[in-house]
């Protein structure tokens, strides 16, 4: 890590960066999307209250999935009523947003919705995470260390109108490590009039503390105290970096910043694998999901491509599985 001054450290888009207080047991990160934001929020006609929560699904997976020490991903998941935390949809008007991050590849993420409930809830202004996603819905977050290996979930209960609250929540229930969040999501009014959308967000956690950094809580106490005052257009802003705003927050204890990683919008969908899934499906099932010319078209979820393939394609397919 090096000592952090205005505009030294952090500068671009769909980065994540990392910075621990000068002598103090704190740390954190900190993530700015731009492309990678507008990718994943413009595919899809989302209304506004839902692309902000798929927005905020795609911080977390970053600022948390960026600690993960082993090869493979961190999941996080919010759904409504009747989910119990699991990936099968609630009964709210968001069924579930869904965000898994890649360390070294990426983040992506997606929400199913009922759109009328949702303007319902806009219009009354209910469309928090708490309106959106039902009462007593789930916040649950997924270490996915890779194939043949297990995998390690926590879940706790929907809090607060954003998702940052039932993060928080969360560390502060199931990990025991004081974490606070902010998040943002928002548009950006481009020349011309064009909007993107952008997302920023950062995080502070407590570590344990010793004779040389001093009393833990009374510097995480501190330390909240400041990054309370972080606001949205700071986290949206792309003219500041990271550097600037850490500057801005913490330049009279010190904080040291540690080099950018790439935080870019990633997506897993992939021709001769979905190819290889649809050649599994019976002969049967294959012709109720064919078009008149016999192609089959399948649609990524998450960035919402459409794929079509022909029967010789899924043929060929099903004799590289045998």
């Amino acid at each position: 890590m090096m000592p952090v001054a205005p505009g030294e450290a952090g500068a671009g888009d769909d980065r994540v960066t990392g910075f621990q207080l000068e002598g103090c047991p704190v740390r954190g990160r900190m993530v700015r999307l731009g492309a990678a934001a507008d990718q994943m929020l413009s595919a899809h006609a989302y209304p506004d209250s839902v692309a902000r929560l798929v927005g905020e699904a795609a911080l977390l997976a970053v600022l948390i999935g960026d600690s993960l020490k082993f090869d493979g991903k961190l999941i996080i998941q919010a759904s409504g009523p009747n989910s119990g935390g699991r990936q099968i949809e609630g009964s709210g008007a968001v069924s579930f947003v869904v965000a898994d991050f890649v360390p070294g590849e990426g983040v992506r993420a997606y929400a199913k919705y009922d759109a009328q409930r949702v303007a319902a809830l806009e219009a009354e202004g209910r469309a928090g995470a708490t309106g959106l996603l039902g009462g007593e819905g789930h916040f649950a977050m997924t270490l996915d260390p890779g194939p043949g290996m297990e995998r390690y979930q926590g879940v706790t209960l929907i809090t607060g109108e954003t998702l940052a609250d039932s993060a928080a929540h969360y560390f502060d229930q199931s990990e025991q490590v004081p974490t606070r969040l902010r998040l943002a999501v928002g548009r950006e009014i481009l020349d011309g009039g064009r909007t993107v959308w952008r997302a920023g967000g950062a995080l502070i956690q407590r570590i344990a503390g010793d004779a040389a950094r001093g009393d833990a809580q009374e510097a995480f106490d501190h330390a909240r105290a400041l990054f309370e005052t972080l606001g949205d257009d700071e986290l949206l802003d792309p003219r500041l970096s990271a550097g600037e705003v850490l500057y801005r927050l913490f330049h009279e204890d010190g904080v040291r910043v540690e080099p950018g990683r790439p935080a870019n919008r990633r997506c897993s969908c992939e021709r001769a694998a979905l190819a290889r899934l649809l050649a599994r499906f019976p002969s049967d099932d294959r012709e109720h999901m064919s078009g008149a010319d016999g192609s089959v078209a399948m649609t990524c979820e998450y960035c919402n491509r459409e794929w079509r393939f022909t029967a010789a394609e899924i043929d060929a397919a099903a004799s590289a599985n045998d």
